[in-house]
């Protein structure tokens, strides 16, 4: 419901704000994931693993109490950095928006995986949907007192805000229930039980996130708002697919294997099927996107919009087979192949972020330099991302053959 709201409105939105208004929002959404996403170093997805309630709840604490600090750091950074080089017109109520955006973030990811803890499932719903609805609300609303790009930052973060209050308010009965049992040289040993997660899961995060926060650096400094604007939305609209379907694909990949392993079948003829069920799914709208993107974009969403979809267009193959290879993304995990995902997932990210970064350099700040360099990214990346495909076939063969021994 959260997603279709956001989808829904989407074409309302785009009538109201410039492409370049929506990139400015774009771009927070971008810091404040970043920031969110290391400030925890991932213990909140640890949560529901300890036996003990009260183990849990030590990380539980934790995480709230080192994140908290590491915003106080990261706030006086953006404002030394602010003052003293002045190089992103970093204005003091941008940074307010992105330390409270961040905490907010944080509240509900930390809050979420408790809820999936104690099984409290209600309150991640309910989450969601006043998230979608307060943020997309306010966005309308603020367009009418002509608040700019100031407004979609406004809205996003309190509609951030006001969805986590359930969690903060779980917290502090949570807290009420365990103070009690607070162990320093406890919490030592439950961080330590659960170290894998800061040392192997923090750095997949923080290569996906760095580099999107890296992208979105990138295109606006050497092309501008109104291109990472455009370049976002088309971006946003073409991972609908894998928002509503790959999620759920990836779910159901994810428990059949684990099943499966256990009871010592193959994996193959799983991967196959999930494989050619995505790609099924997947060539219709994505074969209309390449072909008709731009007209597309251009009557839902506005004529200004057109350019988007172009720019969805060149996007539309790549993102086709990422979308049937990201459900499918957690198989490593199942054969114990992180490292061999961590090394693909620093590769494909260096593909998307060298061009943007040399090619300005070598050939200008046009719009003809932007479509060069993302139909270059688009791509290799898909190219890549098959190759890495074939790669987790041969895991799966792999421990077949193993099974078959």
């Amino acid at each position: 419901m959260a997603q279709v709201i956001g989808y829904a409105i989407a074409p309302i939105l785009t009538r109201l704000y410039s492409n370049a208004e929506m990139g400015e929002m774009l771009y927070y959404m971008r810091l404040i994931a970043f920031i969110s996403s290391i400030a925890t170093l991932r213990y909140e997805a640890a949560l529901p693993l300890p036996k003990r309630d009260e183990h849990s709840y030590l990380m539980y604490r934790f995480v709230y109490m080192f994140s908290f600090w590491l915003l106080v750091f990261i706030a006086c950074f953006l404002l030394v950095f602010s003052v003293v080089f002045d190089l992103m017109n970093l204005h003091p109520w941008f940074i307010l928006c992105v330390i409270l955006g961040a905490a907010a973030m944080i509240v509900i990811n930390v809050g979420t995986s408790w809820a999936v803890r104690t099984g409290t499932y209600g309150i991640i719903s309910r989450q969601k949907i006043t998230n979608s609805l307060v943020s997309n609300a306010l966005k309308w609303g603020f367009f009418f007192l002509n608040l700019k790009s100031f407004g979609l930052i406004l809205a996003t973060l309190l509609g951030f805000i006001i969805s986590a209050l359930e969690f903060v308010w779980d917290f502090r009965k949570t807290h009420h229930r365990f103070r009690e049992l607070f162990s320093p040289r406890k919490t030592r040993v439950v961080l330590k039980e659960h170290r894998e997660f800061p040392l192997l899961n923090l750095p997949h995060v923080f290569i996906d996130n760095g580099r999107d926060m890296l992208l979105a650096t990138l295109i606006l400094a050497y092309f501008g708002e109104a291109v990472y604007g455009s370049y976002g939305h088309a971006y946003q609209m073409l991972r609908i697919p894998l928002m509503l379907v790959g999620v759920s694909v990836g779910q159901l990949f994810y428990n059949r294997s684990s099943e499966a392993m256990h009871k010592k079948k193959a994996l193959t003829p799983i991967l196959s099927k999930t494989i050619g069920v995505l790609t099924l799914i997947s060539i219709i709208p994505f074969t209309v996107l390449f072909f008709y993107g731009t007209e597309i974009f251009g009557f839902v969403f506005g004529t200004t919009w057109g350019i988007a979809g172009t720019y969805a267009e060149t996007m539309a193959f790549w993102l086709m087979v990422n979308f049937v290879l990201s459900p499918i993304s957690a198989l490593p995990l199942l054969l114990n192949k992180q490292r061999y995902a961590l090394i693909m997932g620093l590769v494909s990210s260096l593909i998307q972020v060298i061009p943007f970064w040399v090619f300005p350099l070598a050939y200008g700040k046009s719009s003809s330099v932007f479509i060069l360099t993302l139909q270059t990214v688009s791509y290799v990346q898909a190219i890549w991302l098959i190759f890495t495909l074939y790669l987790y076939y041969r895991f799966a063969l792999a421990s077949d053959a193993k099974i078959r021994e």
